[in-house]
């Protein structure tokens, strides 16, 4: 265990509670969206909202109303004409199993919205179709390469699990098993010129809770491993380094 995972965890442990091995958190591009309902909302940073206030006074200067010929021209762009496809094209992303819940997602929902608004911010707009044209580009790869990533609806342990993370809010970045939980810390870092990491806590699951963790048996080249909780349902959690995932799995066989 390495001390920059470590040294993270001891302001988040519970009194008596004893930190077994920590590692980085690798997220999982395959998991399902948590659809905009189950989604706290987040006010914006003082930098994003230094960088809208800049895109915003900049693209507000050329997107006047558009007149025939320039509303011609986009119809006809490629990439105008290839996210619209996108738009009619939804594809559903579920929890799975009996009783998961389904939900369908388009380009042009922007992340939930049932409809396009015509008073949306513009730089909103290409920020929330930018994420989710990755999302949807790594989650196909990494569900072709190494299957299923998730098991059970919204209301199950691991549906609860991948909401109140995403809830917490910015990027997973380390994750530790202790003698009491599972426990995934988020980094509130912002700064572009220092990189030292800004933890907070993201979510934790009780051991009690959880039934095994194992690793994923096509995960041959990343550190992928399933978390499977006592109702049946279960997600697929990683790390960067097979060593990483490794040392969890096997502190979790042995009991530490």
């Amino acid at each position: 265990m390495k001390p920059m995972y470590r040294d993270c965890f001891p302001p988040f442990l519970q009194p008596g509670e004893r930190l077994i091995t920590a590692s980085d958190y690798c997220h999982n591009a395959a998991l399902p969206l948590v659809p905009a309902e189950l989604c706290t909302p987040r006010a914006p940073s003082a930098l994003e909202q230094r960088v809208r206030g800049a895109l915003g006074n900049a693209l507000g200067r050329v997107t006047k109303p558009l007149g025939p010929a320039v509303n011609s021209r986009l119809a006809n762009n490629p990439v105008t004409r290839a996210v619209s496809g996108l738009a009619g094209n939804g594809a559903t992303r579920t929890g799975g199993g009996e009783g998961g819940t389904g939900t369908t997602y388009a380009a042009g929902d922007f992340g939930g919205y049932s409809a396009r608004r015509p008073d949306r911010d513009l730089t909103d707009a290409v920020f929330e179709i930018q994420e989710n044209i990755e999302d949807a580009a790594h989650g196909a790869v990494e569900s072709m390469m190494y299957g299923k990533p998730m098991e059970g609806g919204w209301s199950s342990m691991a549906g609860r699990f991948l909401v109140d993370l995403k809830n917490a809010g910015d990027e997973p970045r380390f994750q530790a098993l202790t003698d009491r939980r599972l426990i995934v810390l988020v980094d509130r870092n912002k700064s572009w010129l220092d990189g030292t990491p800004k933890c907070d806590f993201g979510v934790a699951v009780p051991r009690a809770n959880i039934a095994r963790i194992t690793a994923h048996p096509k995960a041959a080249t990343k550190g992928r491993f399933d978390v499977a909780f006592v109702d049946g349902s279960w997600i697929a959690l990683g790390s960067l380094h097979r060593e990483n995932m490794e040392g969890i799995v096997a502190a979790w066989n042995q009991g530490f």
